[in-house]
């Protein structure tokens, strides 16, 4: 059976465990920690209107999406933090109904804009695209290494 339901504070720990699982693994190989990746995403939990839905197949988490809508001049925004689908079963269709859910939850609450940070260009980028996404033509990531100054 499988299933798109709202997160509830119950499900950190499993999410915590797919979030590892996927973000040190192609094509990101970071190195999240139990300990980082549980804090990162109960810092988004208690983020002032957060949002956050599960993807569940035969009672198990396999994707998640997290984040939290902010006012900005035209109205609010969401701002999407965390978004991955267990490594076994991407490009199965997941994602794309977990998308699809998420904007017909926004759209009901006056959301009209959805933003955030992924890897650009290859299969992560182009998913976004097959799915209605584009680049921000008037945005760019700024970035400095405090660690190397």
């Amino acid at each position: 059976m499988e299933t798109i339901e709202i997160f509830q504070n119950d499900y950190l720990d499993e999410c915590t465990n797919l979030l590892v699982s996927v973000f040190n693994s192609e094509p990101w190989n970071e190195k999240w920690s139990f300990e980082t990746a549980r804090k990162r995403l109960e810092e988004t939990c208690k983020s002032p209107n957060f949002k956050g839905i599960v993807y569940k197949k035969d009672d198990k988490i396999v994707s998640v999406i997290m984040g939290n809508c902010e006012q900005w001049y035209e109205g609010f925004h969401y701002y999407m933090k965390d978004f991955f689908v267990d490594s076994a079963i991407q490009k199965k269709g997941i994602g794309s109904k977990m998308l699809k859910y998420l904007e017909e939850e926004l759209k009901a609450v006056d959301v009209n804009f959805i933003h955030f940070w992924t890897l650009k260009g290859g299969r992560i980028e182009n998913f976004y695209k097959n799915n209605g996404y584009k680049l921000s033509s008037t945005m760019t990531l700024m970035m400095k290494d405090l660690d190397n100054i």
